[in-house]
């Protein structure tokens, strides 16, 4: 153990508000690196050096051009002086209060201790949950004894789900609320966090749960794969294609975007281009928002001219300029197909 100057000066800044004298706070050199009189900072400190050698509180009565009285009880952890505290004054006025602020100091750093070993078991934990994500590999032995040193079992399938959020602070500080405490996640950026899933632990009630959530805009689900970067990369395709044929939809799954995740793999100039035409020439029409509505609501002419608050003649009007633009006609099956695949690849 170490003590930093931020900590120094938090244990001074915290024991100046309960006692009237100046405070102190040395290495385990007896370098001053905390102390209400700034001008001491960077000082040899001979009390705090006695202090450390002796191991035990030294009082200093006399006073010189760098000496000043006072109290200086060591720091000791597991037995080892880490530093000094020193409260300045008449050692005879501060002493009684010499013992409070050194077991509140060791309390302090106790404290930042602990804060300090959890935060780098969660930034190792991250680490390893970031490979968990990209590993494309298969796991060997050193991987799964990772794993379970984090409470992953990867003899066990899991499941990728990616959460799309607007505000991720806010957020993910409910979000531990929301999920089950055996579920672990990993916040990749400041918009998606991804959810490992185990298999047969609640995942249709997570997910029902999930959806009824405001803060989340978009759920991608992927399915139960090995390694698990397949799933991820499921679920983030399930993403992709949805937002492009199904704006309106929250959740998007693996499952139901299979054959269209295979499309992306083909020559895609053509189908492209057709979308490219509806772009350009289509936009005071909203062809490309009335294509999509129109798989959407899978062809209901009504349910369409609704949702798009047109008039059905004005609707018959757009699908026509779609075909005559395109090509390609919305109420045929296969021109359908190629029509999705070009708003899943433009």
């Amino acid at each position: 153990m170490k003590l930093s100057k931020q900590l120094a000066g938090q244990i001074v800044k915290e024991m100046m508000k309960v006692i009237p004298y100046n405070v102190n706070v040395m290495n385990e050199k007896g370098i001053i690196i905390g102390s209400g009189n700034k001008s001491r900072i960077g000082s040899l400190h001979e009390g705090a050096v006695k202090a450390i050698e002796k191991k035990e509180k030294v009082e200093v009565y006399e006073v010189g051009r760098d000496v000043k009285p006072g109290v200086n009880e060591p720091i000791l952890i597991d037995g080892k002086p880490v530093g000094v505290v020193g409260i300045t004054g008449d050692p005879d006025e501060v002493r009684p209060l010499s013992q409070l602020v050194s077991v509140t100091t060791t309390l302090l750093i106790e404290q930042a201790t602990r804060l300090k070993a959890y935060q780098e078991k969660e930034k190792q934990m991250e680490e390893f949950l970031y490979e968990l994500v990209y590993r494309k590999k298969e796991y060997d032995k050193g991987f799964y004894e990772l794993a379970n040193k984090y409470g992953v079992n990867l003899d066990k399938d899991y499941r990728g789900i990616i959460l799309i959020v607007e505000n991720m602070e806010s957020f993910e500080k409910n979000l531990k609320k929301t999920i089950p405490m055996f579920t672990h996640f990993l916040r990749l950026d400041n918009h998606r966090i991804v959810l490992f899933l185990e298999k047969n632990k609640g995942n249709d009630s997570l997910i029902q749960k999930l959806e009824h959530v405001d803060k989340i805009n978009k759920i991608g689900i992927g399915d139960f794969y090995k390694p698990f970067s397949i799933s991820f990369e499921k679920a983030t395709l399930a993403i992709e294609i949805g937002l492009k044929i199904k704006p309106n939809q929250k959740i998007y799954t693996s499952e139901e975007f299979e054959f269209f995740m295979g499309l992306k793999h083909r020559d895609k100039a053509n189908s492209i281009q057709l979308i490219h035409n509806l772009e350009i020439a289509g936009e005071k029409l909203q062809l490309v928002k009335t294509l999509q509505t129109f798989i959407e609501k899978n062809g209901e002419m009504n349910e369409v001219a609704k949702n798009l608050n047109i008039h059905r003649n004005t609707l018959n009007y757009r699908i026509e300029k779609i075909y005559e633009l395109t090509g390609r006609h919305p109420k045929k099956l296969l021109d359908l197909v190629e029509l999705i695949a070009g708003l899943i690849w433009s």
